[in-house]
């Protein structure tokens, strides 16, 4: 991988097929996540009035585990399921080994732009995220909670550090290109004919996830130790 000459034109197509198509998938659960939190919080502590800190345990929520956290899994599962049958179609027809023997590198060719988009991509996703989250809280706690929209915002920016922010980014990064390894791995392993290639894209999903989840635990274990 660090030797491969990367093809500036291949990351981009990647990162437009991997990323940019999956903005939608991952702002509306993250916007319904956000609202059903304000929801579910505001009916519970309005019996002890404490309906005001709503805001504050959405955001914190969302930044530091949600977004990064359903950002990751929807990529995983829409993204790295395709890459994994992508890869895996080539692999059964023999796609993969005409262009070995074509003199080409296939980690080059299509593992390198694969796994550097998710890396550059996760964090814009999580972004969206973190934003759609937040926003799905504001709608709810305005529309069922009676919160005013600026009292909610106070509350949020208030709850919300800069180093929250740089974790639940940076942290996605690295999930990110992982993703794209795992899913690259099992793909261009799919040595059972077409039948292999739904077993490959199911296998890629529930790794990809897998290792999302206890990653982000683990992450979070080490954060709050440090802290």
């Amino acid at each position: 991988m660090p030797r491969a000459s990367f093809s500036l034109r291949l990351i981009i197509e990647r990162f437009f097929s991997l990323i940019i198509s999956a903005w939608f998938l991952v702002g509306i659960t993250s916007f319904a996540t956000g609202a059903a939190l304000a929801l579910q919080f505001g009916q519970g502590m309005s019996r002890f009035g404490g309906k005001l800190y709503v805001p504050n345990i959405v955001a914190f929520a969302i930044i530091r585990a949600l977004g990064p956290v359903f950002a990751c899994l929807m990529v995983a599962a829409r993204s790295g399921g395709g890459v994994a049958a992508e890869l895996g179609s080539m692999k059964v027809t023999q796609q993969i080994d005409a262009l070995k023997a074509l003199g080409a590198n296939p980690t080059e060719k299509l593992v390198a732009p694969i796994v550097i988009a998710l890396f550059i991509g996760m964090p814009f996703l999580t972004f969206i995220a973190d934003v759609a989250g937040i926003t799905g809280g504001l709608l709810a706690a305005t529309g069922s909670l009676g919160i005013a929209p600026s009292l909610y915002l106070q509350k949020t920016v208030e709850s919300v550090h800069m180093s929250d922010l740089v974790i639940s980014l940076g942290k996605t990064s690295v999930f990110g290109a992982t993703i794209g390894l795992i899913s690259c791995f099992i793909g261009m392993r799919t040595t059972t004919g077409t039948s292999g290639i739904g077993i490959a894209t199911t296998s890629a999903i529930v790794a990809a996830n897998i290792f999302v989840l206890v990653a982000d635990l683990l992450v979070t274990k080490i954060i709050w130790m440090l802290q």
